[in-house]
């Protein structure tokens, strides 16, 4: 082999490895490429991922939170009526036990008025060796008689108007209050020639009457107080009757 044969094999090798490095170089320069896309692609998909379930959790950390304000605003809206009703029952609990004590106290004013009235003309009429009222008997006790029967009937006005003349036990006693008050004209000797004792006797059945009737009366208002009190807040029927 000559000189120029051998360095023609030498180039063509050498141009050989010259082009097996680029090639090698291309390889590694694309293979580089397609690691950098294949990165990047599988980047975005995680962070496509990773959005999206982020956003998820959002969502349901959202929901959760709006359900838990719902609930909380439910919660205190209850409270709040719970409240209401209790203040609402309390009120009536209050106003009731006012009405009976007003009540009470006025029934009590009002047998001791008509008792007074009832002594008074004993007194005049149950006299020893007198058989008729004259002119200057009733005068003399006239005037304190009229002022008495004044405050009776005031009495008797402030005491009707408390009642509730639907009810039976209401009526009743409003019956006796007109009986107890018709019994003291038995004393009148035009009227009835009764002894003052026995009209006594009538005058204090028909109280013991009325005071009777009276204790019936304030017991069913007790309770109702009682009932008022203990009443469960969240029962709408009985707020509805109770006028809440």
């Amino acid at each position: 082999m000559n000189p120029q044969d051998l360095a023609t094999i030498q180039k063509i090798v050498q141009d050989a490895l010259q082009n097996a490095e680029f090639i090698n170089k291309v390889w590694i320069a694309g293979a580089a490429v397609l690691v950098s896309l294949f990165a990047a692609m599988v980047a975005s998909l995680t962070q496509m991922l990773v959005a999206r379930s982020q956003r998820k959790t959002q969502l349901k950390l959202a929901e959760q939170q709006t359900s838990e304000q719902k609930d909380a605003l439910r919660d205190q809206l209850s409270m709040q009526e719970l409240a209401s009703r209790r203040i609402a029952n309390a009120s009536i609990s209050a106003k009731r036990q006012m009405w009976i004590d007003e009540l009470r106290k006025d029934i009590a004013k009002y047998l001791t008025t008509w008792q007074e009235i009832s002594y008074r003309w004993d007194a005049i009429v149950n006299r020893p060796g007198v058989e008729s009222i004259s002119d200057e008997g009733l005068a003399a006790f006239s005037q304190p008689i009229a002022e008495m029967r004044k405050e009776a009937l005031e009495l008797q006005l402030l005491i009707e108007l408390r009642l509730n003349m639907t009810e039976v036990n209401h009526q009743d006693l409003k019956v006796l209050m007109n009986k107890l008050e018709n019994t003291t004209r038995l004393y009148d000797r035009t009227v009835s020639l009764l002894p003052p004792t026995n009209i006594q006797a009538v005058f204090k059945s028909i109280l013991k009457e009325v005071i009777i009737k009276a204790q019936e009366i304030l017991k069913e208002e007790w309770e109702r107080v009682k009932k008022d009190s203990y009443a469960d807040p969240n029962d709408h029927s009985y707020a509805k009757n109770a006028g809440v």
